[in-house]
């Protein structure tokens, strides 16, 4: 970490001592994993006793820093929360920050233990929920198909969420917790060597024919339909 980075974090920790009576303070973010980037910023959670939840956005030694201040229920409900939408955001922050006050606290260190579980636990999605999904995906290519020539732009729009969609889809379906987006292409590539080309492929194309054509071989491949398809819902 360089030097002006672990300034920020000292300033803060000593700003945050000040205003709050915090139980455990977790630094986390690319800056603490070790890639950072010019626009990095440093995620701090500040764990309190207190009933209320806050969210702060400050300079520290030019450093932008989110300050997210919570106690222990708000945490495992995040946890819980994330799980169910299977984006274990919070938890992968957590399990992936520093405790830099408060490492020998009994909540803290449960806290911590407990992020790591939610991190990779991925919620095993029902075959009907699954269907609905590949519904989804292949409901907004066969919308970008159908204003394809009379609608470009809108066209495009509905190909960009249907790559997205797509995208989310290939964790879902093979039980895998969602990574942070900013990770997600780059798993991809990682996961699924042809999979991922044509992704990428998805996001370099310049032309709308290339993107067309490209978002259709991907919906094939993921999806394996790209309009109408019979399925039925559970009722309800």
């Amino acid at each position: 970490m360089e030097a002006h980075h672990q300034i920020a974090i000292d300033q803060a920790v000593a700003w945050i001592r000040e205003r709050f009576d915090p139980t455990g303070i977790v630094v986390t973010g690319t800056i603490i994993r070790g890639n950072p980037s010019l626009n990095s910023d440093l995620d701090i959670f500040v764990i309190h006793g207190e009933p209320y939840r806050q969210r702060i956005q400050k300079f520290f030694n030019g450093i932008p820093c989110e300050i997210f201040v919570n106690n222990p229920d708000h945490i495992y409900k995040y946890f819980e929360t994330d799980y169910k939408e299977n984006r274990p955001v919070s938890a992968h922050m957590l399990a992936t920050g520093v405790v830099v006050s408060g490492g020998d606290q009994e909540e803290v260190q449960r806290i911590i233990r407990m992020a790591k579980e939610y991190s990779g636990k991925a919620l095993i999605p029902e075959d009907a929920q699954k269907t609905a999904h590949r519904y989804r995906i292949a409901t907004l290519f066969e919308d970008a198909a159908d204003l394809k020539e009379k609608d470009p732009i809108t066209s495009l729009y509905f190909l960009n969420r249907t790559v997205i969609e797509a995208i989310d889809f290939l964790f879902i379906d093979r039980h895998l917790p969602l990574p942070r987006a900013k990770e997600r292409i780059a798993q991809i590539e990682e996961f699924w060597l042809e999979t991922g080309k044509l992704v990428t492929g998805f996001f370099e194309a310049g032309e709308f024919e290339e993107k067309y054509a490209v978002a259709k071989m991907l919906v094939e491949k993921s999806v394996g339909a790209v309009g109408f398809f019979e399925w039925e819902s559970e009722r309800s």
